[in-house]
């Protein structure tokens, strides 16, 4: 059966294995109820220090494992419990002002689009394109309002209830690998897209 430990050690392995970097690490445990909560940000290659210029996109992967989670470990016959990866993409920009919401959510969406048809094309032909949020921060100055910076968020789930019988320990790890392959190359998209100097989208770095 399916347990945190193996969970969580498969995924640190997996993101490890398409070179993500943890930026910040939170486990919150409750060990009266079993239940334990994790969330981690993740960055492909990078400067440091990061700052906000010159912060690439990156995702934040979290989870929740409850008393119910727990129990379905240990082979108890309960209803079967969802359990779900969370995974919210960022994007910074201080540039992009000239672009509207609706421009910059196609960028958003074609680079991840992109991403699904490498890695699960018959699902990409009939995939909706992704939501995505735009945030524009405005600063006064005092005497006038400017737009700050741009952050464009989107979030998707990975279900992996189907996993709870699984007997054998590489199919989780294969999949886990995939998921992670899938979401370096959505980073990478991200970072072409909205980064690169020959991408489609706003340079936010004017050195990039």
């Amino acid at each position: 059966m399916l347990s945190y430990d193996e969970l969580l050690s498969e995924l640190e392995g997996a993101w490890a294995a398409v070179s993500l970097h943890e930026h910040e690490y939170i486990e919150s445990v409750i060990p009266s109820s079993h239940d334990r909560t994790v969330k981690v940000e993740l960055f492909p290659e990078h400067d440091e220090p990061l700052d906000f210029e010159t912060t690439p996109p990156w995702v934040e992967l979290s989870f929740s494992w409850s008393a119910i989670h727990q129990l379905r470990s240990e082979g108890r016959n309960i209803a079967n419990e969802p359990l779900d990866l969370a995974w919210t993409y960022t994007v910074n920009g201080k540039s992009g002002q000239e672009r509207n919401d609706i421009e910059l959510t196609r960028i958003f969406q074609r680079a991840v689009q992109g991403a699904f048809e490498r890695f699960y094309p018959a699902e990409a032909a009939e995939m909706e394109p992704v939501a995505v949020e735009v945030r524009r921060i405005y600063q006064s100055d005092g005497q006038r309002i400017r737009q700050e910076y741009l952050q464009l968020v989107s979030s998707n789930i990975t279900d992996l209830s189907e996993q709870w019988a699984e007997r054998e320990p590489r199919a989780l790890r294969g999949l886990l690998r995939v998921e992670l392959q899938l979401v370096a190359a959505v980073l990478s998209n991200l970072s072409d897209s909205f980064f690169s100097p020959n991408g489609r989208g706003y340079h936010t770095v004017d050195a990039a």
